[in-house]
């Protein structure tokens, strides 16, 4: 069986580490063999990593600082090199600092795991805001397709895949705001992996937790993070995809279909790294750094 490794990015936000993700790791009836966590914006020094490990109890943790451009798909990609280096025949759960995991929630991924043979083990998730469950979003089956106009039920925190399929998709995509897990999930889904599905809500996504979080109406960075997105897949969405893209973005957040395509046209894309398709030529694996293709 493999052992599990749960990967955290963070700035960090140390008030969400201590009172919700950490104490949701230390309470799993399955523990991880570690935690990795990854500071974006600043180092987490020795005082602050002593306190953080108190509340792992016996459970390793690292701390390590984003060696790739600033976000969460560079920590992200440093605590997957890590992992790589350090760990065989693991499993990579990621959790966001602000959400939680019902205490069974690894116990219940290994246990669908077809005994370490799958390559992702996808459960369900609760979508909660000001503590109230608004939303509860339990996948069966998903494709590409499913990603390119909305996230059918894979988020960051609900992320359990090994970590050489982590490793061979070349991590996240270094320097894309957001739409991370969807542009993850096209990727990863491209290989035609294992997938298996617990069938059971056992993580609990929060929302609109600060005025500046992606999920936030008007949140600039979420238009920045759609626009890139929209620009790098737009290749693969027929003109009705298109449109349902830009309608739930509107929806959702109230950005426009103008304002995104406004954003896109201010792109400088250095056309010599871009391929017809407009992904980047760069080996992912080894740079993990698609900012020029997303400035």
């Amino acid at each position: 069986m493999r052992s599990v490794v749960v990967l955290i990015a963070s700035t960090p936000r140390e008030e969400f580490l201590k009172t919700i993700s950490l104490p949701s790791i230390a309470a799993q009836t399955h523990q991880p063999a570690a935690v990795v966590l990854v500071a974006d914006q600043r180092p987490i020094c020795l005082s602050d990593r002593q306190r953080l490990q108190t509340l792992l109890g016996n459970i390793p943790l690292v701390c390590l600082q984003n060696a790739y451009l600033p976000g969460a798909a560079g920590s992200w990609n440093t605590g997957i090199d890590y992992i790589a280096t350090h760990f065989a025949k693991v499993y990579i759960a990621i959790l966001d600092d602000d959400d939680n995991w019902e205490p069974t929630h690894l116990s219940l991924c290994l246990a669908h795991s077809e005994n370490g043979e799958a390559d992702i083990v996808l459960s369900g998730i609760h979508v909660v805001k000001a503590g109230i469950i608004v939303a509860t979003n339990i996948p069966a089956s998903l494709c590409v397709d499913d990603f390119l106009v909305g996230n059918p039920g894979w988020q960051g925190s609900n992320t359990f895949i090994s970590g050489e399929l982590a490793a061979a998709v070349g991590g996240f995509t270094n320097g894309l705001a957001s739409c991370n897990d969807r542009d993850f999930a096209i990727r990863v889904l491209e290989l035609r992996p294992q997938v298996t599905y617990t069938s059971r809500a056992t993580v609990s996504w929060q929302i609109n937790h600060s005025s500046d979080a992606l999920s936030a109406v008007r949140s600039p960075q979420k238009l920045l993070g759609v626009s890139q997105f929209y620009h790098k897949h737009r290749h693969r969405m027929s003109e009705i995809q298109k449109e349902m893209f830009f309608n739930r973005i509107e929806r959702l957040f109230l950005w426009s279909k103008a304002e995104i395509e406004d954003e896109v046209r201010s792109f400088h894309v250095a056309h010599s790294s871009i391929g017809q398709n407009g992904q980047c030529h760069s080996n992912p694996a080894q740079s993990k750094d698609y900012s020029n293709c997303l400035d």
